[in-house]
């Protein structure tokens, strides 16, 4: 029997890597905004490509979104994203911040002349995190819950 893999039956399928990035008590966001949706909240990240290993595109991603030379710490979550014709695997990773000053960077698949969709860079307290409309919400709570206790060791696969 054969399998089917990649584009099977008009399925978007891909990886994310989000990073999770702290200095001072402080985590890293990026605030995006896309042409008819709400402004939302994220960790820097995104697609990763192919032959790209996770702690590449983790240190690729903060780099063109933020400006810093992060050091990958580790994997933290993995969960899944599956819904009308899409499927996406998140990977979410703890980075070491660096040196030097975050500044907000561009989004590369953003075409010349287009608007951008990255639009605000902020480092939020962790106690602020709940006051934060971050996606997936899933994460959010889970930061909260995590980032008290030092990132705890433990169940790394969350779902869907």
């Amino acid at each position: 029997m054969a399998k089917h893999r990649g584009q099977a039956q008009g399925m978007d399928f891909g990886i994310r890597v989000g990073a999770v990035v702290e200095r001072d008590g402080r985590l890293l966001l990026v605030r995006h905004q896309k042409p008819d949706r709400e402004p939302y909240w994220v960790l820097p990240g995104g697609r990763l490509e192919p032959g790209e290993r996770i702690p590449e595109c983790a240190r690729r991603e903060v780099l063109e979104e933020t400006g810093l030379a992060a050091e990958f710490l580790g994997v933290l979550y993995v969960s899944e994203f599956l819904r009308e014709g899409r499927h996406t695997v998140d990977i979410t990773v703890r980075m070491g911040a660096g040196e030097g000053e975050a500044r907000l960077g561009e989004d590369p698949e953003v075409a010349p002349g287009g608007e951008p969709t990255l639009r605000e860079l902020r480092w939020v307290p962790a106690s602020e995190l709940a006051e934060i409309e971050l996606l997936p919400p899933w994460l959010r709570e889970r930061l909260i819950s995590d980032f008290p206790r030092g990132w705890p060791p433990g169940e790394v696969y969350l779902g869907g």
